[in-house]
């Protein structure tokens, strides 16, 4: 059976900075139409990368989402002047203060397929050099650094929950 759906009306319920909501009546597999709330994202990047001493570079900030501070590595939005790789480059440098010119693309993954487009592309990052730290204005962000003992470790023990940065690290122990 060859699945779609085909779009008979289309409304934008709100278009922010980031996200624009949409609206769309379709028509399904049997002729009945249904109705569906879609999340517009412009998609993102995320990067494993290990320090000098083999930790893994993680950050910790405030998810207003999720009402608490979350571990996740090194993320960020894609800008649309900017490839994916390009994008990883510079989050990289931006969130952690180290550079780097060797990547290694993991996968490019649905974030929640189910009502977003969002798709996130993971990297892992390969000979560190020291950049500049910088980020963006209104974001609050420390390093933590760990082993891989201790980073499965705090996945256990929900101190690491973010599906992105749980499915970087479990790709570059694959690839």
């Amino acid at each position: 059976m060859d699945f779609f759906e085909h779009t008979l009306e289309r409304n934008e319920v709100f278009q922010g900075k980031i996200i624009t909501l949409e609206t769309q009546t379709v028509e399904v597999q049997d002729g009945n139409t249904a109705y569906r709330e879609i999340v517009r994202h412009p998609g993102g990047v995320c990067i494993l990368a290990r320090d000098e001493n083999d930790k893994i570079l993680l950050v910790r900030q405030y998810r207003k989402p999720m009402e608490e501070a979350y571990l996740e590595l090194p993320a960020g939005k894609l800008e649309k002047d900017l490839t994916p790789y390009e994008n990883a480059v510079k989050e990289l440098e931006e969130e952690t203060g180290y550079r780097c010119d060797d990547l290694i693309h993991l996968a490019t993954l649905a974030t929640s397929p189910g009502f977003c487009d969002e798709k996130i592309h993971l990297y892992m990052a390969k000979k560190l050099e020291k950049g500049t730290k910088g980020g963006d204005d209104d974001e609050f962000i420390s390093i933590v650094r760990l082993s891989d003992a201790e980073f499965i470790e705090h996945i256990k023990t929900g101190q690491i929950k973010d599906a992105k940065t749980v499915a970087a690290y479990s790709l570059s122990k694959i690839i």
